[in-house]
């Protein structure tokens, strides 16, 4: 078994009236991800640029109803506290970051992570030390779970950023659950890993790294322990970045060098999307629950649009929603080597 990126171009032939109707290919592509095997399909290619979104404004809207639970005035009144032999304190605090149960929980143990005091968080304003602490204070929660249950599972941290990547409120905020079901994405990379492992005797990930950085062409640099790669077969239709964390197992194991390594490498990735325009996106980290798992934690941030603003069109359709396939309109290749330039560190 080796590292493949397999790529099956297609061509249909039409006679185009953009050009008096002369004979024309349009090129498409199914690839294959090169862990799971999945398929996803590159077509309808774009120009990388979106109009603006006046953050600001939306931030108005949001508030028009003059109430928002996360916001610094009501967090610690309005918001569950967890049972003390959770939390003696009933939530945790990481700088300007809490933790408390979520209302609507996914799982026996769930929570949100509120990130920030202010409830307008533009990109620019998405700092490492901001992240840092959100991203620890979750990890807090999970070792408390951890302690409480002698195992934690699988400990789930995504992000919904933005309206348009599903969040119901502005205010910046964490999913975070610890559960015995990684779904359905997770569970597949685990097989596969396990599979790449009896099969070679060797680190699916490791193998990967070396690959990616070896052909260069969707390598992006490492923070520390963290290797960024913008993913061959990207979720969203715009683009996808992986952030691995080499040789980590559960989110347990990060240290918080990795995770500050984590939050300086998300930076440039923040500036390319908005240099873009885009302003939304979704982060999810996929832990193993244990080394057996054979899955290295990894984080992956998918850019979030709209295929037609005026009309507010959601960039979910029936390819992803109803066959489970990816569909994006930007080469992966050509994201790489344009953001490649924002991860040289002074």
């Amino acid at each position: 078994m080796t590292i493949d990126f397999i790529r099956v171009k297609k061509h249909t032939h039409f006679l185009d009236p953009r050009k008096n109707f002369q004979e024309t290919v349009i090129e498409s592509e199914i690839r294959l991800d090169p862990l799971t095997k999945a398929t996803g399909r590159i077509a309808h290619f774009s120009d990388l640029d979106f109009p603006s979104v006046d953050v600001a404004e939306l931030s108005n809207r949001s508030l028009a109803g003059g109430f928002c639970p996360f916001c610094p005035e009501n967090v610690e009144t309005v918001t569950p506290k967890f049972p003390t032999n959770l939390s003696v304190e009933g939530r945790f605090h990481q700088g300007e970051a809490v933790v408390f149960p979520n209302l609507s929980p996914y799982d026996a143990h769930s929570a949100v992570t509120v990130v920030s005091r202010n409830h307008l968080v533009p990109m620019q304003d998405l700092m490492p030390m901001r992240l840092t602490d959100a991203i620890e204070a979750s990890i807090a929660y999970f070792r408390a779970v951890n302690q409480q249950e002698k195992h934690l599972g699988y400990g789930l941290i995504n992000w919904n950023y933005f309206p348009m990547a599903g969040a119901s409120l502005l205010h910046p905020h964490l999913q975070v659950f610890a559960t015995d079901t990684p779904g359905n994405y997770l569970r597949a990379e685990i097989e596969a890993s396990r599979a790449y492992r009896q099969d070679t005797g060797q680190s699916f990930w490791a193998d990967f790294l070396d690959e990616e950085k070896r052909l260069n062409e969707r390598y992006l640099g490492d923070t520390g322990n963290v290797s960024w790669v913008v993913n061959f077969v990207p979720f969203g239709f715009i683009f996808d970045v992986t952030a691995v964390f080499r040789e980590k197992f559960s989110v347990l194991d990060l240290s918080h060098e990795d995770v500050v390594s984590f939050s300086k490498g998300f930076q440039p990735v923040l500036r390319y999307m908005q240099d873009h325009h885009i302003y939304s996106f979704n982060l999810a980290l996929y832990p193993s629950a244990t080394p057996e798992d054979d899955v290295w934690v990894h984080a992956r941030i998918s850019a979030r649009g709209s295929f037609n603003s005026a009309l507010h069109a959601t960039d979910v359709g029936a390819i992803r929603h109803m066959y489970n396939e990816p569909f994006a309109m930007f080469y992966p290749e050509q994201v790489a080597r344009e953001m490649r330039p924002l991860f040289i560190f002074s």
